[in-house]
């Protein structure tokens, strides 16, 4: 079988032979240099001669050379399936596009995000960082001094220079969902959460939220680790669950799919939501709504989130503005008829 010949690299010269223009006048263009004086005309006929010739710029060539490369990178975790994450990648996408930057998505797992001892993700040259329940691995990458001018914006509450952190207060979610049920008259309330969690973040903020909730009304917080993240997996432990320990007064659940979950084990088991037992989720998941008993959830408030730490980051890219910012949007509320009785 012939082999193909190797493709000659298109560069600028071949730009400005089709465009009929200086390679400098095409280098000015593609570039994006707005500070010679060029007729728009002539600036679209390069613009369409690179389309047509197939000429794709070498980032790094012009990272060296202007300083920037108009990508930023994305870090968040991929080995959890989770709906805010997809919706905060939609978001980004969206002001990226907007504002001419690329963006490069760098899958955090045991080995980046959580494992103290795991490597800093492979970095390419970006103009900055977005990180999205990347703490430990943004740390390992602040550890070396050669990445202390990358601008970052960490979606989250952790802290940096030459950074700012856009979080959103799920404790105080949380206290408020749970104190919805104490309000009803209901002691029984149990956080159906996830083993990971209780071994590895004995301050995470929803379980935080929840025993402040449980302990300021006298009531003992109780935590249940349920195997599993999807619905069908918390289903078979929660079903197990209820047959050892009975059926609790209310239930908070990690996220709405373990909420989703532990409703479907007490239908099974011929409970009734919400008359036997109110439920909460976290995250508005669109499954909660469509469930047959409505899932009440907080929603976090993702346009506005991520809105903020795109500004930020530009921001800082752009205008080196020095001292770290930080915010905290409130979550909301959203009470559907699983945590309602009439």
């Amino acid at each position: 079988m012939t082999q193909p010949a190797n493709r000659r690299r298109i560069t600028l010269a071949d730009v400005a032979g089709e465009a009929g223009v200086s390679v400098q006048t095409a280098s000015h263009v593609i570039s994006g240099n707005m500070n010679v004086r060029l007729p728009e005309a002539t600036r679209e006929r390069v613009r369409q001669a690179a389309i047509k010739v197939g000429y794709q710029p070498n980032r790094i060539a012009q990272a060296m050379r202007m300083g920037k490369t108009h990508m930023v990178s994305v870090w968040m975790p991929v080995d959890r399936m989770v709906m805010t994450y997809l919706r905060m990648l939609k978001e980004i996408t969206k002001h990226s596009q907007k504002d001419g930057y690329d963006t490069m998505i760098v899958g955090l797992d045991s080995n980046f995000a959580y494992n103290a001892e795991g490597r800093t993700p492979f970095q390419w040259p970006v103009d900055g960082v977005l990180g999205a329940d990347a703490g430990r691995a943004m740390r390992k990458f602040r550890e070396n001094p050669a990445n202390d001018s990358t601008p970052v914006v960490v979606l989250g509450q952790e802290e940096y220079a030459n950074g700012d952190a856009v979080g959103w207060d799920v404790m105080g979610a949380a206290k408020a969902a749970t104190e919805n049920m104490i309000s009803k008259g209901l002691r029984n309330v149990i956080h159906a959460t996830l083993p990971w969690v209780l071994a590895d973040y004995p301050r995470e903020q929803r379980r935080r939220g929840y025993s402040q909730a449980m302990e300021a009304a006298g009531l003992e917080p109780k935590l249940v680790a349920l195997e599993g993240e999807s619905s069908r997996e918390v289903e078979i432990r929660a079903r197990e669950w209820i047959q050892e320990n009975g059926v609790p007064e209310g239930i908070f659940g990690f996220t709405d799919s373990v909420a989703i979950g532990f409703a479907r084990a007490l239908l099974a088991e011929g409970v009734k939501v919400p008359e036997d037992c109110l439920i909460w989720g976290f995250a508005d998941y669109p499954e909660s709504e469509d469930f047959r008993v409505p899932i009440s959830s907080v929603r976090v408030p993702v346009e506005e989130i991520v809105e903020t730490a795109w500004t930020w980051l530009i921001d800082r890219i752009e205008n080196n503005p020095g001292d770290s910012r930080s915010i905290n949007f409130p979550m909301q509320l959203i009470e559907r008829a699983s945590s309602q009785r009439h």
